[in-house]
């Protein structure tokens, strides 16, 4: 028993069955997770190595080299970025695709190895830990306005801290303009001389006095007891009276003899604000299993509960709010998706009639359903990715319904009854109907293969892509041919016949064949010329890797020199915002000021010299100024503010994190070299046109007071070898402060900090009249043991792949240049900047690297879908020829897609690319539909007047199905290509590649295909006439 006969036989079980499709479906829907991009693995493990007051230098000698060194050789690692910087050794390591489990074992083997390195004894321990999509963008951000004192305000946001991170989707809580409470232990360094107690001393008698020990048990009578030894303090004016050691008098010194003490918080490292008012933002990262929406929520009911029991002069807001920008594009997508599905069935109903029409709708619902049960099963959220694979797929999935359906309704027409018509119909097409299907899936599913992280982001489309196939095959096979006899039981339509405009349609369609036939040759070459000069229209197409969303978002990003205070950088900023102030209110909503912190596309940076401005707009519906329009208006404010050395405007676009549109390593082994190779390569970036925004990330370099040992003197004064050792902890221990131990308060945990007291850490001379001590207890001023010189010196040295870098940077404006132009105007200047400046190397990076990386990727992938479609066609109708045939309608359909994107003023970007792909899946359906046609009405006796008719009575059946399953096709993406239920700038390229390709693929479908059969039965007569002529003559 086929399946059509055992669906219609059935009904029951398919009613049935479809009822639970629909409720578990439902229910699946209702629980999927709505995401605005799917969460991603990226395989990136960051190492993190603290070296309080350690050079930039020194972080990369001593603890840069030795991890490189340790995991170079660690198997699958694609990249390594490391930093050398300030107190800190920071690296990123980057491995290939792997599974998640693979991973772990690389992340287990990597900390293995860096257990082996021996770092500086007063180097932290490091700090692993990897990354996902989840951590690249906060999904809201928090801000706590303020106007009441400011400690008073600290302790609210301490409150609200503890009780965000307690939320259960939460994975971290940033805090800026937040300083944490802190007990300071301000030493004065002439009491310490005069009592000859050095900074060590005060730090033992610290730890020695918090102690909570364990001293076992002990059982007494019946009663077992845990002893502990109880030593921690339990005020801050214990830590105060904590001693230190006896007098040569007998006296107990304390520490409140030598020091102040102080129950204050750290010094303020970034200073936020809200709309001019002092703030406290907290950025929020969500779990990679946690919800977005339902996490926002929670957030927000959170701050809301929070809000009652505050004071006046406090006021919330969010900011950064992924909720808004995930229910926006879903919102694009499912409107669209149902402005497509109406016009399907109008288009439907246009052709086959209401009853037929309803059948073949149906079959978007239920595949729809089947693959949310999948989805769900699976784990995959609804997002921006899986929800347009579905509007891509909407007019995909009934094209097998309409082959089934059309094809039934032939029969009807013929006068069978609808159980038989059920039956033979669908028996008739099920081997076109899987080849489609197969082709289609075999153009787009190698693309789950996708390297890199565009693979990463998009594998998720071709993936529900090919199951709403599946499910959709599913539903034409089991439970289409039961629906169509039992609904189409009592049914007149078929009595009607066609309709007068299809007829006449069908006889326009076949006198015009025969005309075409005739001149079959000088089509064919008309075409194959056109294709050839269609190429031209490639160069017009702009490049980019992504069309741009609008967030309502941009932000000016600011750096200053080297050295600049957090306070001279502050001023500036002020400045800045007083600019903001000047533009339109309308479409503002909040600007966010961060002094001290840059968060930009591929840096983040907490220091004293940068700076952020997060322009937070109204909704881009609600508003009449464009955010590129607005930025504009506030680079004209502000392009005469004098202090920063870079001024970067970055519009927040989403998607993967691509970097900058152009980014260019400079490498080689000496910064001033490479320092110098890369002010030439900005020079000749500025000459042009359209480039604009050009920097590197070297940092300018600050003064460094460098220490020198006398070892001579330091010997005559009882010091050994590890002088400058010694002498260098002292210094950072005075001016930087060192943590002794902590103090609990309630559930605080509250660091202990020694340093000198402010007025003794303020110059030069504070430095070289330190005292430090010798081994037999004498203190000695640093004057009289080291010299000291002040030379300038990178505040960070960074290296890629155990190389020394500078990475320039640019953006460009796509109105005047595209980024491929860019990078073959760069490929001589690369080569006369590598001659002039020998041992630097120039390689690029940024979106055209990522680009053509992704590109070349898909191009092989391409290439093997082809081959598929290519195995699947053979296999189908067993000739070599004829799946060829079938091929050619493809790239006569990529030059419709160009031209699409030409007319639309889209670019060529990586979900085009995508769209191109399944457009060569797509096209091939309804050339497949009409040769097999063609071959069920041929044999080898029939005469060449014969095979004519055959060509023209296949292209007459087929000519409904062909049109109807193309303008679904196109009625499922239309809405998108031109925005009608909102527009996407991601995804509107990938709708008018398919759209436009396969308006053209129809046409060639129609005609062409039927002329280059009738070539190849030509080139097979004049063969056997060459065989016949042959056999003659001999």
């Amino acid at each position: 028993m086929n399946i059509a006969k055992f669906s219609v036989k059935n009904s029951v079980l398919v009613n049935m069955l479809m009822i639970g499709l629909f409720a578990f479906g439902g229910m699946s829907l209702l629980q999927l997770p709505r995401e605005l991009n799917p969460n991603v693995d990226f395989n990136w493990i960051f190492i993190t190595v603290v070296y309080p007051g350690a050079a930039p230098s020194e972080t990369e000698n001593l603890i840069v080299d030795p991890i490189e060194d340790e995991i170079h050789d660690i198997e699958k690692i694609s990249e390594i970025q490391s930093t050398g910087g300030e107190g800190f050794g920071f690296l990123l390591v980057k491995f290939e695709d792997m599974s998640r489990s693979e991973f772990r074992e690389k992340l287990s083997e990597l900390k293995t190895e860096i257990d082996k390195v021996v770092f500086p004894e007063d180097a932290e321990d490091p700090i692993v830990d990897d990354f996902s999509s989840s951590d690249f963008l906060p999904v809201i951000t928090v801000n706590l306005a303020f106007s009441i004192p400011e400690e008073n305000a600290f302790k609210i946001a301490d409150e609200l801290e503890e009780k965000l991170i307690d939320i259960p989707g939460i994975a971290q809580v940033q805090v800026s303009g937040l300083a944490k409470r802190e007990i300071w232990i301000e030493v004065d360094p002439a009491k310490l001389n005069s009592y000859h107690i050095s900074f060590d001393e005060i730090a033992f008698a610290l730890k020695i006095r918090n102690l909570n020990i364990p001293g076992g048990n002990i059982s007494i009578g019946k009663t077992e007891y845990l002893i502990r030894s109880i030593g921690e303090y339990q005020s801050v004016k214990e830590i105060g009276n904590t001693i230190i050691r006896k007098s040569p008098t007998g006296e107990f010194i304390k520490i409140k003899d030598v020091a102040t003490i102080n129950d204050t918080r750290e010094e303020l490292q970034i200073y936020s604000r809200l709309n001019g008012k002092q703030s406290i933002t907290f950025s929020l990262s969500k779990k990679s299993d946690a919800n977005s929406l339902d996490t926002i929520d929670e957030i927000k009911s959170v701050v809301n509960e929070f809000r009652k029991n505050v004071p006046d002069g406090v006021s919330f807001s969010y900011t950064m709010d992924n909720s808004i920008y995930i229910n926006r594009i879903l919102n694009v997508l499912r409107n669209n998706a149902l402005i497509g599905m109406l016009i399907i069935v109008l288009v439907l109903y246009i052709f086959l009639g209401k009853r037929n029409a309803l059948l073949a709708s149906l079959g978007i619902p239920i595949s729809f359903f089947i693959t949310f049960i999948f989805m769900k099963i699976t784990g995959y959220s609804l997002n921006g990715s899986t929800l347009f694979a579905l509007v891509m797929v909407l007019g995909i999935i009934v094209d097998d319904a309409i082959i089934v359906i059309e094809n039934c309704h032939r029969y009807r027409l013929k006068g069978y009854d609808s159980v038989e018509s059920a039956i033979l119909g669908t028996k008739e097409v099920v081997s076109p109907i899987l080849s489609s299907i197969g082709t289609n899936i075999a153009a787009f599913l190698p693309l789950i293969l996708l390297t890199g992280i565009m693979g990463k982001f998009m594998r998720i489309v071709p993936l529900v892509f090919s199951l709403a196939l599946l499910a959709s095959l599913f539903e034409a096979f089991f439970l289409l041919p039961s629906h169509y006899a039992d609904w189409t039981l009592k049914s007149k339509e078929h009595k009607k016949g066609d309709r007068k405009f299809f007829i006449r349609l069908k006889k326009g369609y076949r006198k015009l064949l025969f005309k075409v036939l005739r001149r079959r040759y000088y089509v064919i070459t008309t075409l194959v010329i056109i294709l050839v000069l269609s190429f031209g229209v490639i160069p017009l197409v702009g490049v980019e890797m992504f069309g741009e969303e609008d967030f309502d978002q941009f932000k000016v990003l600011l750096k200053f020199p080297e050295g600049t205070s957090l306070e001279e950088t502050n001023r500036i900023v002020k400045k800045f915002e007083e600019a903001a102030k000047e533009l339109p209110k309308e479409p503002i909503d909040h600007i966010i000021t961060n002094v001290g912190l840059l968060q930009a596309n591929e840096e983040w940076l907490i220091k004293k010299n940068v700076a952020q401005i997060l322009f937070q707009l109204k909704p881009e519906e609600t508003r009449i100024v464009a955010t590129k329009d607005l930025m504009k208006m506030m680079q004209t404010k502000v392009k005469n503010i004098s202090g920063p050395t870079s001024v970067e405007f970055e519009e927040i676009t989403g998607g993967p994190p691509v970097g900058k549109d152009v980014s260019i390593k400079v490498q080689g082994k000496y910064l001033a070299n490479i320092k110098n190779a890369a002010l030439a390569l900005q020079d000749s970036l500025e000459l042009i046109e359209g480039v604009h925004g050009i920097t590197d990330d070297f940092p300018s370099g600050k003064n460094e007071i460098r220490i020198i040992a006398n070892e001579e003197k330091a010997a005559l004064y009882g010091f050994n070898i590890q002088t400058v050792s010694i002498v260098s902890m002292f210094v950072r221990s005075a001016f930087g402060g060192i943590k002794a131990t902590e103090f609990r308060d309630a559930d605080e945990e509250i660091d202990v900090i020694i340093k000198y007291n402010t007025s003794n850490r303020q110059s030069l001379e504070d430095v070289l009249n330190l005292r430090v001590t010798n081994q037999i207890g004498q203190t000695v001023a640093l004057r009289d043991i080291v010299k000291f010189e002040i030379k300038p010196g990178p505040t960070e040295i960074k290296r890629f792949d155990q190389k020394r870098t500078i990475m320039v940077t640019a953006n460009i404006d796509k109105k005047i240049i595209t980024i491929d132009k860019v990078d073959n105007k760069l490929k001589s200047v690369f080569q006369n900047i590598e001659k002039r400046f020998p041992g630097v190397s120039i390689k690029t990076g940024g979106q055209f690297e990522e680009f053509t990386d992704t590109f070349k990727n898909i191009g092989s992938l391409f290439v093997l879908s082809l081959i598929i479609i290519f195995l699947i066609l053979g296999t189908q109708f067993n000739s070599y020829t004829q799946p060829l045939i079938i091929l050619t309608t493809i790239p006569f359909a990529m030059i419709g897609a160009m031209l699409g994107l030409l007319i639309s003023g889209n670019p060529f970007s990586i979900v085009s690319m995508f769209g191109f792909v399944a457009l060569a899946g797509i096209v091939v359906n309804d050339a497949i539909v009409m040769i097999s046609f063609m071959n069920n009405r041929r044999n080898k006796k029939m005469s060449a007047n014969q095979y004519w008719k055959s060509i023209v009575e296949s292209g007459q059946l087929r000519l409904r199905p062909i049109i109807l399953t193309s303008l679904t096709t196109i009625a499922g993406l239309l809405p998108m290509a031109f925005g009608i239920g909102g527009s996407s700038g991601m995804w509107a390229p990938l709708a008018n590649v398919i759209l436009f390709g396969l308006l053209i693929s129809t046409g060639l479908t129609l005609f062409a295909i039927p002329c280059f059969v009738a070539i190849l039965d030509d080139i097979k007569k004049s063969r056997r006439k060459a065989l016949v002529r042959q056999h003659i003559s001999h």
